[in-house]
């Protein structure tokens, strides 16, 4: 079992529905409740005694809203829906890291060696500028205050800001290091987004 198949994903109202990219038997499910994120393996498709595992496409993170079918081999035809998913920003409520009123795209925290960075809350793709042709949020040197978008992160096709937070000891205001992920990079929940130091103390 060692080729992959990515699933097809389409969104439906609150949900994410992963669909199947071929027709087979579809085995191994997952549970409702489960963890998924880009690269979860989400089952097993059997086509003519081949197995090929089922993995989540870049971008896609959230909680299985759906139960696993009866059968131990499911048929599944092209575009069968396979999960459906609770997308992240329901999930960030679930886990009560955050609030509807206000959902920050980041989280702010010393890294392992002592830098101070902004890290990821969801997969997805990281955007420096609001859109093509205008200028980016911030860039090396740029002063952030308290709530002060600093990207966007899209996930399949929703935009959220990436917010700056003087939480765990970071100041009200920062000056950004260094852009760590390349503008529309794909990245992970947890990823460090950027560098940034104190205002009063960057030279």
């Amino acid at each position: 079992m060692t080729e992959a198949l990515e699933l097809r994903v389409e969104r439906e109202g609150e949900r994410l529905r992963l669909l199947s990219p071929e027709v087979g038997l579809y085995t191994a499910a997952l549970e409702r409740g489960a963890l998924v994120a880009a690269g979860t393996v989400a089952g097993v498709l059997v086509q003519l005694g081949v197995r090929r595992r089922l993995v989540v496409p870049a971008g896609v993170e959230g909680r299985v809203a759906s139960d696993p079918p009866e059968r131990v081999h499911h048929p599944l035809g092209y575009g069968d829906v396979v999960l459906e998913l609770e997308i992240a920003l329901e999930l960030e409520l679930v886990r009560g890291t955050a609030t509807a009123a206000a959902v920050p795209a980041a989280r702010t925290a010393p890294s392992d060696d002592g830098r101070l960075v902004l890290h990821a809350t969801t997969s997805g793709r990281f955007w420096h500028r609001p859109a093509p042709g205008e200028p980016a949020f911030v860039s090396a040197g740029s002063l952030v205050k308290d709530g002060e978008p600093v990207g966007l992160l899209e996930v399949m096709k929703t935009f959220s800001h990436a917010t700056y937070r003087a939480q765990g000891g970071l100041p009200a205001v920062a000056r950004v290091v260094a852009l760590l992920v390349r503008d529309g990079g794909d990245v992970r929940r947890g990823d460090a987004l950027l560098e940034v130091t104190s205002a009063e103390s960057a030279p």
